[in-house]
């Protein structure tokens, strides 16, 4: 007995949306895994602070995070000349460089091929730590335990002051080291050499967390990563629901106490190699510079 018309229709239909949904997710997962990781942009932020402006004046940082490398291949050469052409004063990498338990090695090789007039600095990240005892590789010459790196220059609980002009003008650049992200920087961590309390700071920390809280009330901008955005983009409800990100507010972007601290999240380059995917969340390059109000 054959199938009344309205149901021929139906199942039509509904074949129809099937195949068209299957194509639809297949685009998407395609665009997730293989295109939207590599379509790294730049983002230009100014931070409109009078006090950093005044001490820091047309210094252009460029930020990288979660660089997550394993096996530098295409995506690591274009960042290297996207990097390049952008002509950067200093860079900072807010850690994670290498993926979770791989040979750094390969990472190092990467950020020891960037360069730039003020120098290069960096953190580490967690991933970095799962390196084990290959993690010295970060802060010394392979070979020799006792050289510190000068590039990479690698900060654990303390900074420098770089000249970044004949004027005198100089940049207090500080790295905090906190293995996860439960420890949170805050006034009690150690530091080595910090300079008077008046001197704004550029803070290299992987992690958010005590961004506002810690350096008592000193005006600094705190760059951090860690989150890679999310990876995927999500409306922020979810994320407060979702709990996986530690902290979903800071998730990306740029925020500010209403004074002189700043913290800017960056979204990174890499994945976790357990979720490789990006959709709405392009991986960044950070170019900051400052103004006056």
């Amino acid at each position: 007995m054959p199938l009344p018309s309205i149901l021929l229709k139906m199942v039509f239909f509904m074949r129809r949306f099937f195949l068209l949904s299957l194509f639809i997710g297949m685009i998407a997962f395609s665009y997730a895994c293989w295109i939207e990781p590599n379509r790294i942009v730049v983002e230009h932020v100014v931070i409109p602070d009078e006090i950093l402006w005044r001490a820091w004046g047309e210094t252009k940082i460029v930020q990288l995070s979660d660089l997550h490398i394993d096996h530098p291949g295409k995506r690591e050469a274009k960042l290297a000349r996207m990097v390049t052409d952008l002509k950067p004063d200093l860079i900072v990498i807010t850690g994670d460089m290498v993926q979770w338990e791989k040979n750094p090695a390969p990472a190092m090789a990467f950020v020891e091929s960037l360069h730039a007039p003020l120098g290069v600095y960096c953190v580490l990240g967690d991933s970095d730590m799962s390196a084990g005892r290959q993690q010295c590789l970060f802060c010394h010459t392979a070979g020799n335990v006792h050289q510190q790196r000068d590039h990479p220059r690698m900060f654990k609980n303390s900074c420098r002051t770089v000249d970044l002009d004949e004027s005198g003008r100089t940049m207090v650049v500080a790295g905090f080291f906190v293995e996860d992200e439960g420890n949170a920087v805050d006034r009690q961590t150690p530091f080595h050499g910090l300079p008077d309390q008046n001197s704004p700071l550029l803070v290299l920390n992987h992690f958010s967390d005590g961004w506002d809280e810690a350096l008592g009330d000193r005006p600094r901008l705190w760059l951090a990563g860690d989150t890679h955005g999310g990876q995927i983009r999500l409306p922020d409800f979810l994320w407060e629901r979702l709990h996986v990100v530690d902290y979903p507010r800071y998730r990306a972007g740029l925020f500010s106490d209403g004074g002189h601290k700043w913290l800017y999240v960056n979204r990174g380059i890499g994945t976790t190699g357990s979720f490789p995917f990006r959709f709405g969340v392009p991986p960044e390059i950070t170019v900051i510079s400052f103004q006056g109000r």
